[in-house]
């Protein structure tokens, strides 16, 4: 016979995921699930203004531009299992479901949320519209200043100031407390700033996770919860309590999960990365063609000239060669991507053509 919990317990599964997780909870961008294993995000772009023109007759307020949105489909690339025996200690069916149950709990808490946990700090840091790059090893004499960059690049960006929040490594706390900005605060003062999550500096909520779980060369991976996604969704979790293969239970669960970064708010995203691991912004040169490099090695450089964004602008083109010179006032923007988890998105090249 085979007991079908996903039918009857999806809700609890996915709200037990949920609670275990360090980040599930936090992120909220929303979206939709197109088929089993596709997502939908759709994002609103605002447009740049006008001039008010008073001795316009027919039109003072400037071009029509139609709304735009930034539109992103992304495949979920997390397609786990399990299949446990459960031996048969107790001929009462009853007994083995909930055995069962206790061992769902455990595959989720150690297996299924750090899988989760890890992809989402993975996909976050490649994401991430901004790179902020340490000049030396992390430390107390220079982790608050870079956790106070972040709240500046926050500030320029007008992230909202509720709900942002840093994943800093456990070992990481222990340099907050140990900074010398913090060295002298008192009792009151101190519990304001090291409560919260397990911590808050400024309007930053302080996430400690464990430094494993952290992508390569990524120190710290801040974010804004409406920028980010989650999506999880429960395939399959069943117990076959006549199995041919043991005496006794089956226990199969199948997940599907991963992790994106809202294109058009990609900017409430930050990744801080060890000296070295952020790409070179990428420049460009005008001579019988248009040239485009980049200062880091192997990075692809990806560009528009319609003046969107290339970190996630689907009309964005991936550098090759010298391309025609673009006719002189066109926007050209680009920016250099790494093609794997070791370095990390350079700032970004606006460049008007001569």
């Amino acid at each position: 016979m085979s007991i079908n919990l996903a039918l009857k317990y999806s809700d609890k599964i996915a709200q037990k995921h949920t609670h275990e997780s360090f980040l599930a909870a936090k992120a909220k961008a929303p979206y939709d699930f197109v088929g089993v294993k596709t997502v939908r995000i759709y994002t609103l772009l605002s447009q740049p203004l006008n001039d008010y023109d008073r001795a316009n007759t027919t039109n003072r307020y400037g071009a029509l531009a139609e709304l735009q949105d930034s539109y992103q489909e992304i495949s979920i690339t997390q397609d786990k299992s399990f299949r446990i025996a459960i031996d048969k200690g107790n001929n009462n069916e009853q007994m083995m479901v909930k055995e069962a149950g206790r061992v769902m709990q455990m595959q989720l808490r150690e297996q299924v949320v750090p899988a989760g946990d890890k992809q989402a700090l993975l996909q976050w840091a490649l994401g991430a519209g901004k790179c902020v790059e340490y000049t030396a090893a992390v430390s107390k004499s220079n982790i608050i200043g870079t956790l106070l960059d972040i709240e500046k690049n926050f500030a320029d960006s007008f992230t909202p100031l509720e709900e942002r929040y840093v994943a800093v490594k456990n070992e990481h706390m222990k340099f907050i407390r140990l900074s010398d900005e913090f060295q002298y605060v008192d009792g009151p003062r101190e519990q304001m700033i090291l409560k919260g999550v397990v911590g808050k500096i400024g309007t930053l909520n302080i996430i400690a996770m464990p430094a494993a779980w952290f992508p390569a060369n990524v120190e710290h991976v801040a974010f804004h919860s409406r920028a980010v996604g989650m999506p999880f969704k429960i395939r399959d979790t069943r117990i076959i309590t006549d199995s041919e293969a043991v005496n006794g239970a089956v226990l199969l669960g199948r997940f599907n999960f991963d992790a994106f970064v809202v294109g058009g708010a990609c900017d409430d995203v930050i990744v801080c990365v060890s000296n070295g691991n952020k790409c070179a912004t990428p420049s460009a040169t005008k001579g019988g063609t248009t040239t485009l490099t980049t200062a880091t090695s192997s990075a692809k450089i990806y560009y528009t000239l319609d003046g969107s964004d290339p970190r996630f602008s689907a009309t964005r083109v991936e550098y090759s060669e010298g391309f025609a010179n673009p006719t002189a006032g066109t926007v050209l923007k680009a920016v250099a991507i790494y093609p794997s988890a070791n370095k990390y998105t350079s700032d970004v090249l606006t460049h008007i053509c001569a």
